[in-house]
């Protein structure tokens, strides 16, 4: 059975399962090479049935994640009673809370109109199933879990109405128990501010999060308090002052309010606040239920600082991250419910190398069309491991290109940017050569065996490090050996590797050990500045020629270099 799931907003893209499991992902910006790109995923769908050599006529199920209906049967009352609430807030709060119902109608409207209208040209109309938006976000951050039991959480900024839902996750099964609407919403929230601070919501969060820790949260903590908070289990914004459910347009009080303080102490203000909420309201739910094992997606989990206080809440015993958090997720949360009503077993997820690659055959036809422009050198794997090794050694920057494409935001070694970690300054050189902006360091990359060695509190068990979506203290061996990847509050967001997961890449962290003693190497993703990642070799060739690395390093075979 194939069932061909689907997503037509932010970061679009689709996925393809077969009898239950993932085959193939991808996301539409990957193969238009614009990033986020939220066009109908026409490349995506095409290169699911191309991988798998079908067509529309064998696709049994379509799975759609978004735009569904108002969910009236398990949310109506509650919907109204926190819409009499924010209207009792006053006229202004009463005005902000229709314009936000407005804003989610008519933007929902067009974008479901062009799914079916594709869904009917392709004749696969009859085979759609839809979805809430909370729904395949929960089925996400539940089915692929290790947990057989676990408080499943969702937070972002907006979908189908709601801005966060908390489920109980019990074997096939989960069952939701709470939700927040739009107009609560801790994505909002983190996504504003982005905006004053002059990046990009939706995309720039990540370095407000590294901008934080060079900052004072207590200078302009109690405006961000003003703006939102949690009680019983719920989130409630307040709407009469400083916060809006947009990511545009704050209010002028907001404005007003923070604009004698630094951009560094606003990102520590919010980043803080943002913690405090999110752990006061998992920790209600750990304490209320006694369960442990926390499973989590939605946008606001791509936030690696607060992953890493949630672990630390008290009764909290695992965490796990779906690795591909934001909508572009979407897809695949929807196949997963598609799969699970025919009673396909759950998969846990080890591993996210969905997407496609660049065969032999490929690479050489490369070659051949840049012979001028190249130099090539061909190796076996252990010779090629300790080429690798030298050319680091030599402060060589290499791009790393090898198998199957990532399925998210985080390039986990097979388009992936390597480097030693012994340089602190490496943070802004190399992100200046990359034509980047960054206030986090670059994340490291090490060994399952190594890894103890480098973050305190680290267990083998720890599967946020499979794909790089929390951080960790660092001990002070790991702050002097590999000063590039500890961020100035002492922390460090890790890629850990076990040597099934990745041979390859583990092999190159083996022997830069064994031969320097260094405990990790740097891995940023294989892209420059507002470039979505390298998706086929001729992408990571040409990042090569704009002079992004040194030299790339294709299929564990190949060195290639400007002639």
């Amino acid at each position: 059975m194939y069932i061909l799931g689907i997503h037509n907003s932010y970061d679009s893209g689709a996925v393809l399962f077969k009898d239950g499991q993932c085959i193939f992902a991808i996301n539409e910006e990957r193969l238009s090479r614009i990033k986020m790109d939220d066009a109908f995923p026409m490349r995506s769908i095409e290169a699911c049935l191309q991988y798998a050599g079908v067509t529309f006529a064998d696709i049994d199920i379509v799975s759609y994640g978004w735009h569904n209906r108002f969910p009236y049967e398990k949310h109506l009352v509650g919907y109204v009673a926190r819409a009499v609430e924010i209207a009792q807030q006053g006229e202004d709060a009463k005005k902000i809370m229709l314009e936000r119902v407005k804003v989610e109608v008519e933007r929902s409207v067009p974008r479901k109109k062009d799914f079916d209208d594709k869904m009917a040209e392709f004749g696969l109309d009859k085979k759609v199933e839809y979805f809430d938006h909370h729904d395949a976000h929960a089925a996400a951050a539940f089915y692929p879990s290790p947990f057989d039991e676990a408080l499943v959480f969702t937070l972002d900024a907006a979908g189908n109405f709601k801005s966060g839902t908390v489920s109980i996750g019990r074997g096939n099964e989960i069952e939701e128990i709470s939700s927040n609407y739009t107009w609560d919403s801790l994505g909002f929230l983190y996504g504003q501010i982005t905006e004053l601070l002059g990046f990009k919501p939706h995309r720039h969060e990540g370095k407000i999060t590294g901008l934080a820790a060079h900052g004072d949260p207590s200078k302009c903590l109690s405006v961000m308090q003003e703006m939102i908070s949690t009680k019983d289990g719920k989130i409630y914004a307040n709407l009469n002052k400083y916060y809006k459910p947009f990511f545009y347009q704050q209010t002028e009080a907001l404005k007003e309010a923070l604009k004698n303080y630094s951009r560094e102490d606003i990102a520590a203000a919010v980043q803080k606040h943002t913690e405090d909420v999110t752990v006061e309201y998992i920790k209600y739910y750990v304490d209320k239920y006694k369960i442990g094992n926390i499973a989590c997606n939605g946008g606001l989990f791509a936030n690696v600082k607060l992953n890493q206080r949630i672990r630390e809440i008290p009764g909290v015993t695992d965490l796990f991250i779906f690795p591909h958090m934001g909508d572009g997720g979407l897809s695949y949360g929807a196949a997963l419910l598609s799969a699970k009503e025919r009673g396909f077993p759950r998969v846990k997820l080890t591993g996210v190398y969905f997407g496609s690659e660049s065969d032999d055959k490929k690479v050489k036809e490369l070659f051949a069309e840049y012979k001028d422009s190249l130099s090539v050198e061909e190796y076996v794997n252990d010779e090629l491991v300790g080429k690798v090794i030298e050319l680091l050694e030599k402060d060589t920057i290499i791009g790393l290109f090898q198998g199957r494409m990532e399925y998210g935001p985080r390039a986990l070694g097979n388009r992936t940017v390597l480097y030693h970690a012994k340089d602190p300054s490496a943070n802004d050189w190399l992100n200046k050569r990359l034509r980047r902006t960054e206030f986090m360091p670059f994340a490291p990359i090490t060994t399952k065996e190594i890894a103890p060695e480098c973050f305190i509190g680290w267990k083998s068990t720890h599967i946020t490090t499979n794909f790089m979506t929390e951080c960790y203290d660092c001990t002070d061996e790991m702050k002097k050996k590999a000063p590039a990847v500890v961020h100035v509050d002492g922390t460090a967001r890790p890629q850990v590797v076990a040597r099934e997961d990745n041979p390859f890449y583990y092999d190159i962290l083996k022997a830069w050990h064994e031969k320097t003693g260094g405990l990790c190497l740097i891995n940023t993703s294989f892209n420059e500045h507002e470039q979505p990642i390298v998706c086929d070799v001729k992408d990571a060739i040409d990042s090569m020629l704009a002079d992004n690395v040194d030299c790339v390093v294709i299929n564990g075979k190949y060195i290639v270099k400007k002639a």
